[in-house]
């Protein structure tokens, strides 16, 4: 019987090259797994295909982008990825997702594009609408609401709004009866002058003020700004500023500025004389900055002549249309549901009796005055889609990897006519409201009107205080019917615009006067 040999000794100086050989294989499955679970959990937002390689899907959006973005929303979810050009952007349509762009991520969300039209029409962003997120922002903001938007100073302002409301129920009150006026029109009259005359002063209804002619420039400016150029979608590439120069988009953008430019010297310059400084001159907005630019605790933020015109360049191009755009469509909603017209018109005239005009401190009674202002925002959002933020750092939103550039929007439009959020959400009924604590001031996320977070609108109270006192006052001053042969249903409620959608066909009434 043969002897059993030993077996070969186990070869231990190579253990520590042997024990990868057999670890790698389960290494490579566990880490596989691990970040296939990532992946899936924190991948890019999902969205559409691009259309075109190199446009992507810039020629889907059309002209009314928040109706393109409500569909893809439907089909991809509340956080949806969509390629503008060389641009990442991000649209979310739901509370949550706007949650955690506004307030969650809002530190790492709340930069600015460096949009060509926005950043000279702001003198390199020396606004607060428009600047990027950084230091100066921060100062500049803090001095913006404290100096020029608090309660204090907006119940300051209490003339202008006044006096225009006066000239606004006068201007109807003259009008031949049985005639049909442009309401669109004389809202727009009405807010630019509320406008024009907090930041300027009395000199903006002065003859020496050429208003028709700043007026035009300032709707030009408002195009600029909601426009966009190659450069907007192909950012720091030489080839598309030749084509912004090629189409025009760069020489009408230079006009525009030296146009604008000059109306605010010279405003400037007559603010900057001696007699302003006399006693009973009733301070307006460039008052208050011309002071804040001499006061020494001032100097180190480098306040100059420029800060001043970026900071009227905001208080114009947020202030004029968002006003009167939201006055318009309120009232095409009253004259298409007679229900809530009837009463509002019984609330307003039932708390204020025996009076002229309605005035500030009886619209804070109207309450159901109110709800009326808060559906319309809900349905109307002058703003469709908030102004873009973008991406500082990595972020997760909706539980996707957002990168850093990424232009974030939030579909405000959309978000107001969802039904798993609203109740009949086309129908017009501001009794929702009622008991209710949402709100459009930034803590609630189903209404975000004037956003939220660092980049909310810090003039809210202004826009509200505008537009309450005028509404009341068209209610109360005034019975309000169709052209003759027109019906309610005939009132066409499309939206057009770019910067602030407005209504497409101008509305046109017949007032009644009233007293």
């Amino acid at each position: 019987m043969a002897a059993h040999s030993l077996p070969d000794p186990f070869p231990w100086p190579l253990l520590p090259l042997l024990v990868p050989l057999f670890l790698l294989p389960l290494l490579y499955l566990f880490f596989r797994r691990k970040s296939g679970a990532h992946g899936a959990e924190r991948s890019a937002p999902p969205g559409p295909p691009k259309q075109l390689p190199v446009l992507g899907n810039l020629l889907q959006i059309g002209s009314r982008p928040h109706r393109y973005f409500q569909a893809v929303a439907r089909r991809y979810g509340p956080v949806v990825q969509v390629h503008l050009g060389r641009v990442r952007t991000v649209v979310v349509s739901s509370p949550q997702a706007a949650m955690e762009v506004l307030r969650t991520n809002d530190l790492h969300c709340c930069s600015r594009p460096n949009s060509p039209g926005a950043r000279m029409l702001s003198y390199d962003f020396l606004d607060v609408a428009f600047s990027p997120y950084n230091e100066y922002w921060r100062e500049m903001r803090k001095l913006f609401i404290l100096e020029l938007l608090s309660m204090r100073r907006v119940q300051s302002f209490s003339y202008a709004r006044a006096a225009e409301v006066d000239r606004l129920v006068a201007s109807l009150a003259s009008s031949p009866p049985g005639a049909i006026i442009d309401l669109s029109e004389k809202l727009y009259v009405l807010s630019d002058g509320i406008i024009g005359t907090v930041a300027f002063g009395k000199m903006y209804g002065s003859a020496q003020f050429e208003r028709s002619s700043f007026q035009r420039v300032m709707d030009e400016t408002l195009r600029v700004l909601g426009s966009f150029t190659f450069e907007d979608f192909f950012p720091a590439s030489h080839l598309a500023r030749w084509a912004d120069v090629l189409t025009g988009a760069t020489g009408r953008r230079r006009s525009i500025f030296r146009k604008i430019d000059g109306f605010l010297d010279s405003v400037i310059d007559k603010h900057l004389e001696p007699e302003r400084l006399q006693a009973g001159v009733q301070e307006d907005m460039v008052d208050a900055l011309v002071k804040m630019w001499r006061e020494k605790d001032n100097k180190a933020l480098g306040l100059t002549r420029d800060h001043i015109k970026g900071i009227l360049m905001d208080t114009f191009s947020g202030g004029i249309d968002t006003c009167a755009v939201t006055t318009i469509w309120i009232m095409s909603e009253l004259m298409r549901n007679p229900r809530v017209m009837r009463k509002v018109q019984a609330e307003v005239r039932s708390l204020v009796r025996n009076k002229p005009r309605v005035d500030e401190e009886d619209v804070k009674n109207l309450e159901y005055l109110k709800m009326v202002i808060k559906e319309n925002f809900r349905l109307h959002p002058p703003g469709t889609l908030l102004i873009p933020r973008e991406t500082m750092q990595s972020c997760v939103i909706g539980g996707y990897d957002v990168s850093p550039g990424t232009r974030v929007f939030v579909n405000v439009w959309a978000m107001g006519r969802d039904a798993s959020i609203w109740d009949n959400p086309e129908e017009f009924y501001p009794e929702r409201f009622d008991g209710s604590h949402v709100d459009f001031r930034g803590s609630n996320f189903e209404l975000l009107q004037f956003g939220s977070g660092r980049r909310a609108c810090p003039a809210v109270a202004m826009g509200v205080a505008n537009v309450e006192l005028a509404l009341a006052n068209l209610l109360y001053c005034f019975d309000w019917e169709l052209p003759e042969g027109m019906k309610e249903e005939d009132i066409n409620m499309e939206e057009t615009g770019q910067l602030v959608f407005r209504k497409m066909v101008p509305l046109c009434l017949v007032p009644i006067k009233r007293i």
